[in-house]
């Protein structure tokens, strides 16, 4: 029942786990582009669409407040995102944290949600 009201949210942060805990070895072989920093843009890009997902997910199925939907997509964000580089530096073979990664997390939630603030003063 779960997965059926929340499957955008659930299917997306799947997505990020199985990415961010592959072996770096393997994460490595995945650059489709050859550019500095190239991580950053996929985790701006990953957060932004799972911000986007879990903003439908909530105003669809509860009753919170929009504003309130935007402090929790901040909040989790900076957990999962936070919990992601903490395990990564300890526990996942060739791969360490990245404070910056992070910061690219929460940059691609925070552009949501300034899209969001943009949209409902222009409308």
């Amino acid at each position: 029942m779960v997965f059926k009201k929340y499957y955008k949210t659930l299917s997306i942060f799947v997505f990020i786990i199985v990415l961010c805990f592959l072996p770096g070895n393997t994460a490595n072989k995945l650059t489709f582009f050859d550019f500095p920093h190239f991580d950053k843009l996929v985790h701006f890009g990953m957060y932004f669409i799972f911000s986007f997902a879990l903003f439908l997910d909530l105003k669809n199925n509860t009753r919170i407040q929009k504003k309130q939907i935007l402090l929790i997509i901040l909040l989790l964000t900076l957990f999962i995102g936070g919990s992601i580089e903490i395990i990564q530096n300890y526990f996942i073979p060739q791969r360490f944290g990245d404070w910056f990664d992070l910061l690219a997390d929460l940059v691609g939630s925070l552009v949501f949600i300034a899209g969001f603030f943009l949209k409902k003063n222009r409308c």
